[in-house]
C-alpha cells in the first residue's frame, strides 16, 4: 500500500471547522485573560466564562452531528522531510468521531462549571486573571489531545498539559509546598512520557507514519512470522520492507501506555498525584474529572486497537494494581482533598484494567460517569474549605486551624445543608450503589473482569482471578473511607467547636456556600444519578451511553499463528454478560457492607466522631502504610532521588577534583606553550626575516653603486662584458 495515498490531505467540512473553533476559543481565553492580567485589569472572567458557555453550545451541537456514527477527518501536510522516494511527510489533522464528540461536551461542560465556582473561590486571590487564563490553556490543551488526528500531534498537546498543570498546581507559586509539588507533578509525569515517546519511534520505524487512520489500515497489512514483524509498503516508487523482532508489537503498545500510567496515576507513577493537592481546590476537581487524568485513559482508547494481548494483559494486572493501592491508601489520609485525590487513583485503575480485560465500553462509561460525581466532590470539598476559611475570617478571633482537615470537622451538614446532599449523592455514587451512575459503569468493569479471569485462567491460572479480586475489594474500600469521610465530615458535633472557645466563634459564623457556587454542585449532583444513564438504574448494559460506545475492531498484524483478537472480544463480551448479575449483586452487598461498617467505626463506636480529634494519631503498621501511599515517596527518595544525588555529588567532585585541575593544568600549558612559541617566534623566525633582509639591503646598496647614471660608465662595462665572453670562449 503506497504511504502517501494513505496520508492525502482531506478538506476541512463544517463540522471540523467547528471543531477548530472549539479547540481555539479557550486558547483566546487564555491569551485575553493574560493580557488583560499584564495590564492590571482587575477581574475579566466573564469573558471567560462566556467563551466555555459558547464551547458547550458547540460541542453540543458536534455530538448532535456525529451521533449516528458520523466520522469527520480533516487533514493537511504539515512539513515534510527528505526529497523524492525519501520524502516523508508529516501530516496534522482533526478527527471528529462520537467519542471525541463526547469527549469535546464533558471537557467543556466540567470547565465552565469549575469557572462557574471558582469566581467566588478565587475572588480574594492575586492573579484571579492569571487563573482564569491558565484554566483556559489547560483546556486548549485537552480539547488538542481529543481532537488530535495522529499520536506525535496528540504528544504535543499531552506536553501542554502537563505545562498546564504545573501551572496551576503552582498557582500559589510563594508556597513552597505548591512549587514542590508541581514539580513533582511535571517531572513524574515527563518519565512516563518517555515511553510514550518510545512507543511512537517504534511504529514511526516500522510504518513511516503516526496519523492513526493510516496505522489502521497498515497494521493489519504487516505480518509476523517466525518470530519477527514484517512490513511492506511502497514510499514513492520503490517497496520497502521492515523488519522488527516480534517483541515490538507488544512493546510499542506498552510504551504508549506509559504515557498514560504518568497522566493517569498508574502504579507506579501515582505518586504527583495526592500533591498535586496544593492546587487550588478547583483545579483539582477539572484535573480529576475530566482533563490531565481523563487524558490517559482517553489514549488508551485511541490505541486500543492497536494493543496486543500480552499488552493488554499487562495493562489489566496494572489497573488492578492501582485501584488496590489508591483504594487503601485513602483510609490513613486526615486531608478532605487526599481522600478523594487517592480515590481518583483507585477509579482510574478501575479504567485501565476495564481496558485491559476487553471491557472498553464500560472503561469509557467510568470515565464520563465518574467525570460528574468526582468533580460534584471535589467541589463540595471546596466548598466546605471555601466556608471554613471565610467564617475564619468573620471570627476574627486570631484562631489559626487547617480547613483541610477533616479532625476539625463534623456536623457540617446542619450548617451548609446544599454542599452536604450533593456530596451524599456522589458520595454513593463513588460507592457504586444502586440508582447512582457509578453503580453501572463500575458493575459492568467487575463483570468483565470476572469473565476476563475465566477466559484466562487456562494460561495465567489464579493469578487471572486477582484482577477482578482486586476490583472488588476495592468497591468495598470505596465504600468504606467513603463512608468514613462521609460520618467524619458531616455528621457528629463539630470538633473545632467542641475543644476550643475561638473555635466555637468560627462554627458560629459558619454558613453554605453563596449561590453561584451551588448552581454547580446541584448540577454535577443531579448527573450523577442513575436514572441518567440508563432508563432501568438496576442494569448497566440497558445504559444508553454503554451501547453507544461499541468495541472497535482490531487492527493487530495477521500472522500464521493469527492474533485471535476479534474473536478474544466477542469471548469476553459474552463472558461479560455471564457474570453481570453476579458481579452485580457482589458489587452491592460490598457497598452496603462497606457504608455499615464506616458508620459503626467512624461514627458510631467513635462517639459519633468526638474521639477523631487533632490530637488523634493512629497507631498500627497497617495505619502508616495507608497513610505514607505504601511508602512510594519514601522508597523513590531512597531509591531514584538518593541515586542521582550520590550521582550529583559524584559529578560535583569529579568536576572540582579531575575536569577542573585538568582544564586549569591545560590552560596553565597552553600558556607557557604561547610563550615558548612567542620566543621562537622572536628569536628564530623573525630572525632568518630580518638577516634576509638585511642580506638583501646590504646588496641593494652594492649594486646601486654600480648604476652611476653615467652612459661611459654603462658602455665601459659592457666591453668589459664582452671581452670576458670572449677570454673564455677562446680559453
Amino acid at each position: 500500500m503506497n504511504l502517501a495515498d494513505l496520508l492525502q490531505p482531506l478538506p476541512f467540512t463544517t463540522l471540523t471547522a467547528l471543531a477548530c473553533c472549539v479547540l481555539l476559543l479557550p486558547l483566546l481565553s487564555f491569551l485575553v485573560l493574560g493580557v488583560m492580567d499584564r495590564l492590571a485589569v482587575r477581574k475579566a472572567h466573564p469573558l471567560a466564562i462566556g467563551i466555555f458557555a459558547v464551547n458547550v453550545l458547540l460541542s453540543a451541537y458536534l455530538l448532535y452531528g456525529l451521533w449516528q456514527g458520523k466520522v469527520e477527518h480533516s487533514r493537511f501536510l504539515w512539513f515534510g522531510i527528505g526529497a523524492g522516494d525519501s520524502f516523508t511527510s508529516f501530516t496534522a489533522g482533526i478527527s471528529l468521531d462520537r467519542l471525541a464528540g463526547m469527549m469535546l461536551l464533558l471537557v467543556n461542560f466540567i470547565a465552565l462549571l469549575v469557572h462557574l465556582f471558582s469566581v467566588r473561590y478565587m475572588e480574594h486571590e492575586q492573579g484571579f486573571n492569571r487563573y482564569f487564563a491558565f484554566l483556559g490553556l489547560f483546556t486548549f490543551a485537552m480539547l488538542g489531545i481529543v481532537l488530535s488526528d495522529n499520536l506525535f500531534l496528540i504528544f504535543i498537546f499531552w506536553e501542554l498539559v502537563g505545562l498546564s498543570s504545573y501551572l496551576l498546581i503552582g498557582f500559589w507559586y510563594k508556597k513552597h509546598s505548591a512549587v514542590v509539588a508541581s514539580k513533582k507533578a511535571f517531572l513524574t509525569n515527563r518519565v512516563g512520557d518517555v515511553g510514550f515517546l518510545m512507543g511512537m519511534l517504534i511504529l514511526f520505524a516500522q510504518f513511516g507514519t503516526l496519523d492513526l487512520s493510516a496505522l489502521q489500515q497498515l497494521m493489519p497489512l504487516s505480518l509476523v512470522q517466525s518470530g519477527s514483524w514484517i512490513n511492506h509498503f511502497q514510499s514513492g516508487g520503490l517497496i520497502d520492507v521492515n523488519v522488527l523482532p516480534e517483541i515490538f508489537i507488544t512493546l510499542a503498545g506498552l510504551g504508549l501506555f506509559c504515557g498514560a500510567v504518568g497522566k493517569s496515576a498508574q502504579f507506579p507513577l501515582q505518586v504527583w498525584l495526592p500533591d498535586a493537592m496544593e492546587g487550588p481546590t478547583p483545579v483539582s476537581a477539572l484535573i480529576h474529572a475530566a482533563t490531565m487524568v481523563a487524558a490517559g485513559v482517553y489514549l488508551l482508547a485511541r490505541i486500543f486497537i492497536f494493543l496486543s494481548i500480552d499488552a493488554l494483559t499487562v495493562i489489566a494486572f496494572i489497573g488492578a494494581i492501582t485501584a488496590f493501592m489508591g483504594a487503601f491508601a485513602a483510609f490513613g489520609q486526615h486531608d478532605i482533598k487526599k481522600v478523594l485525590a487517592f480515590s481518583t487513583i483507585s477509579q482510574l485503575g478501575f479504567m485501565v484494567m476495564g481496558m485491559g480485560t476487553g471491557a472498553y465500553s464500560a472503561a469509557l462509561f467510568h470515565l464520563f460517569t465518574h467525570a460528574f460525581f468526582k468533580a460534584c466532590l471535589f467541589l463540595a470539598s471546596g466548598a466546605v474549605i471555601y466556608a471554613f476559611h471565610e467564617a475564619e475570617h468573620k471570627a476574627h478571633n486570631g484562631l489559626r486551624f487547617n480547613a483541610q482537615d477533616m479532625r476539625n470537622m463534623g456536623g457540617l451538614r446542619y450548617k451548609m445543608p446544599v454542599t452536604f446532599a450533593t456530596y451524599v449523592v456522589a458520595m454513593l455514587a463513588l460507592s457504586g450503589l444502586p440508582l447512582f451512575s457509578g453503580f453501572l459503569s463500575k458493575d459492568a468493569i467487575l463483570a468483565g473482569a470476572w469473565g476476563w479471569a475465566s477466559l484466562n485462567s487456562n494460561s495465567l491460572g489464579i493469578l487471572a482471578y486477582l484482577v477482578p479480586l482486586s476490583g472488588f475489594a476495592s468497591a468495598l474500600m470505596t465504600a468504606l473511607y467513603m463512608g468514613r469521610q462521609l460520618f467524619l465530615v458531616f455528621y457528629g458535633k463539630n470538633r473545632l467547636a467542641e475543644f476550643s472557645e475561638k473555635g466555637r466563634a468560627v462554627w458560629h459564623e459558619l454558613k453554605e456556600v453563596p449561590l453561584s457556587m451551588q448552581v454547580p454542585l446541584l448540577l454535577l449532583a443531579f448527573l450523577s444519578l442513575g436514572p441518567i444513564f440508563s432508563i432501568n438504574p438496576f442494569n448497566s448494559e440497558g445504559s444508553w451511553l454503554l451501547t453507544s460506545l461499541p468495541e472497535p475492531a482490531p487492527a493487530v498484524p495477521g500472522s500464521a499463528v493469527t492474533y485471535e483478537a476479534a474473536n478474544r472480544l466477542y469471548e469476553l463480551k459474552e463472558a461479560a454478560h455471564h457474570y453481570h448479575s453476579s458481579s452485580a449483586v457482589v458489587s452491592v452487598i460490598l457497598a452496603v457492607s462497606g457504608l455499615i461498617v464506616a458508620w459503626l467505626v467512624y461514627y458510631l463506636f467513635n462517639g459519633r466522631g468526638q474521639h477523631y480529634s487533632v490530637n488523634h494519631q493512629p497507631a498500627g503498621n497497617l495505619w502508616r502504610v495507608s497513610n505514607r501511599n505504601w511508602y512510594l515517596d519514601h522508597l523513590y527518595r531512597n531509591t531514584v532521588i538518593a541515586f542521582v544525588q550520590r550521582s550529583m555529588k559524584w559529578a560535583a567532585w569529579a568536576d572540582t577534583r579531575l575536569i577542573d585541575p585538568l582544564v586549569n593544568f591545560l590552560g596553565v600549558s597552553y600558556v607557557v606553550f604561547s610563550h615558548v612559541v612567542a620566543w621562537m617566534d622572536r628569536f628564530f623566525v623573525d630572525g632568518v626575516v630580518n638577516a634576509g633582509v638585511w642580506v638583501t639591503g646590504r646588496a641593494g646598496l652594492m649594486s646601486r653603486s654600480v648604476q652611476g647614471s653615467k652612459v661611459q660608465s654603462y658602455l665601459l662595462l659592457m666591453i668589459l662584458g664582452v671581452l670576458a665572453v670572449l677570454l673564455w670562449m677562446v680559453l
